[in-house]
């Protein structure tokens, strides 16, 4: 249930979006993936299911960075009959997860299915 901030518990679907989208090996992906059990989540005003993340760094420590603000996962959104259909970027600022975004070029979303269910090829960081 969202508080009177908006934030609420990431939801089944964001939180696994994001640990498949963390899944590979490097430290870097590994100290990120650490921060979604301390993550909420807000929507965000876009048409696509987009969503705002806020960690609580106080419970678990910011990952380092080159820069202020850097996508650090990616992957490729594919329709429901496997086709390239956009692309998804998990963005992170100072260190923490900030922002989940869709960019879904037949502007269609995932249909029936859960976003995760949604992606394709992850990029590699």
């Amino acid at each position: 249930m969202p508080g009177r901030d908006g934030w609420e518990p990431l939801s089944e679907d964001v939180r696994r979006t994001l640990e498949l989208l963390l899944a590979g090996e490097p430290d870097v992906e590994r100290r990120f993936r650490d921060q979604i059990p301390h993550t909420r989540m807000r929507a965000s005003d876009c048409a696509c299911p987009c969503v705002y993340l806020r960690v609580d760094t106080g419970a678990v420590a910011a990952v380092p960075m080159d820069k202020r603000m850097a996508v650090v996962a990616g992957a490729s959104l594919c329709d429901a009959d496997g086709g390239y259909d956009g692309e998804v970027s998990l963005f992170a600022i100072d260190g923490a997860l900030a922002d989940l975004q869709f960019c879904d070029w037949e502007d269609k979303g995932p249909g029936g299915r859960r976003l995760w269910g949604w992606l394709g090829h992850v990029h590699p960081l």
